[in-house]
């Protein structure tokens, strides 16, 4: 069972919150964008929230702070599923794909 530090949590949810605003942009539909917005809006607010660590702290097990670790999964886990519609360039849906494989497996072992 490995652990994310709270800098490697960090690291990970702005490569998320990057690949997620490229796929705001590439996608067609405002339905998919809304969709990607409120995931984006949750993120923010956890990467946030890290960023008031103090950084002697980021060797630290990460813990969500902003809603449920649960939530958080599934949120991820039904982005995913229906990203494979609206995601249309073959490299943001690549990374995101990777990204959220990331962050969900480092919030299952847990």
């Amino acid at each position: 069972m490995s652990h994310i530090t709270i800098s490697q949590a960090s690291e990970l949810i702005w490569d998320l919150l990057k690949t997620l605003e490229d796929a705001y942009w590439e996608t067609n539909s405002c339905q998919d964008k809304d969709v990607i917005f409120n995931l984006l809006q949750i993120l923010n607010g956890e990467y946030m929230e890290l960023a008031k660590v103090s950084i002697q702290d980021h060797h630290y097990e990460y813990e969500v702070i902003t809603t449920s670790k649960e939530l958080l999964h599934q949120t991820l886990s039904k982005f995913q599923q229906s990203s494979n519609d609206s995601v249309h360039r073959q490299s943001t849906a690549t990374r995101l794909h990777k990204l959220i494989n990331q962050l969900n497996s480092n919030l299952s072992s847990q």
